[in-house]
C-alpha cells in the first residue's frame, strides 16, 4: 500500500513537472519495475527528485536578522519642532539645519556637515553612505538633567540600546568609550567609541563613531558619525570634521504650532 502510494505521488509530481516544463527531472528518475532500477535507486531518485521542490532562495529567508523581524524602526528620540518644515529641509554645502524640541520642550537649532546624502526618513535625521553603506551620522536626542554632567553610561544606553539604530538585531558588545575633546561654549563634547555590533544577517561588524554631545534644555543633542573599524583609520579625518561641525544652540522663541 505504501509503495503504490510512493508511485502514485511520484507519477504526479512528473505530471507537473511536464506541464511546467521540467522534462529533465522525469528523465533523471528510476521508475521501479525496470531492469536498471532497485529499492535503493528508487528511493535515492525520490529524494533527488523532492530536492528540485525547494523554493530557490529558502536559505535567505532570515538574512535580514531574526532580531529584525517585526521591528519597528529605531527610535532616536528626535522630535521635530515643525515637521512640515522637516520635511522639506535639504542639504547644502553648509549641511543641513533642523529645529528640533528638547525632551522638555526646550527648542534648539541643530546642524551639521556630513559628504554623505540626507536621508528621508521618518525614523529622524540621518546622512548615510548610499554607495557602499559604511559611513553614516544620525542625530541622537535622550534627557539630561539639567545641571548634570554628560555621563558615559548614559550615552551608552541612548546610542546602543535594543531600542537604537545599533542595537536592533541584537545589543552591541565590547563597548569602549573615551573622551577626547571637552565640551566648551561654541564646540560639541566629542567622544571616541569602538564597539562590535551585528548586521541585519546577524554576522558582527567591529565599528568605531565619534559621538558629539551639546545640551539644550533637558535635552543632550548627539550626533554619531561612525564606519567600520577597518575603514575608520584611513578615514578618520573626515569624520572627525563631520563630528566638529555638529552645532546645538538655543532656536528663537516662536508660536510655532509642534512647541510645547
Amino acid at each position: 500500500m505504501k509503495v503504490t502510494a510512493i508511485v502514485w505521488l511520484l507519477q504526479l509530481f512528473i505530471s507537473f513537472s511536464l506541464s511546467w516544463g521540467f522534462g529533465a527531472v522525469k528523465r533523471s528518475l528510476i521508475i521501479p519495475g525496470t531492469a536498471s532500477s532497485s529499492r535503493a535507486e528508487f528511493l535515492s531518485s525520490i529524494v533527488a527528485a523532492s530536492s528540485l521542490l525547494v523554493p530557490v532562495g529558502i536559505t535567505n529567508a532570515f538574512d535580514g536578522g531574526v532580531g529584525g523581524l517585526g521591528k519597528t524602526r529605531p527610535q532616536t528620540g528626535v522630535v521635530f519642532r515643525d515637521e512640515e518644515a522637516a520635511a522639506a529641509t535639504t542639504q547644502s554645502k553648509l549641511g543641513v539645519t533642523y529645529e528640533l524640541l528638547a525632551p522638555d520642550g526646550s527648542p534648539a537649532v541643530v546642524s551639521f556637515n556630513a559628504p554623505w546624502p540626507l536621508l528621508q526618513t521618518a525614523a529622524g535625521i540621518e546622512s548615510r553612505d548610499i554607495g557602499g553603506g559604511f559611513e553614516s551620522a544620525f542625530v541622537q536626542v535622550t534627557e539630561l538633567e539639567k545641571g548634570s554632567e554628560i555621563k558615559p553610561a548614559q550615552l551608552k544606553e541612548a546610542i546602543f540600546s535594543s531600542k537604537g539604530k545599533f542595537g536592533m538585531y541584537g545589543s552591541p558588545t565590547d563597548i569602549k568609550l573615551r573622551l577626547v575633546s571637552p565640551e566648551n561654549s561654541k564646540s560639541p563634547a566629542i567622544y571616541l567609541v569602538t564597539f562590535t555590533s551585528l548586521t541585519p544577517g546577524l554576522r558582527e561588524s567591529d565599528r568605531k563613531a565619534y559621538i558629539s554631545a551639546k545640551t539644550v534644555g533637558n535635552g543632550l543633542f548627539l550626533l554619531v558619525t561612525t564606519t567600520t573599524a577597518v575603514r575608520f583609520t584611513k578615514l578618520e579625518s573626515s569624520l572627525r570634521r563631520v563630528a566638529e561641525s555638529f552645532l546645538v544652540v538655543d532656536a528663537p522663541k516662536t508660536n510655532l504650532r509642534n512647541q510645547k
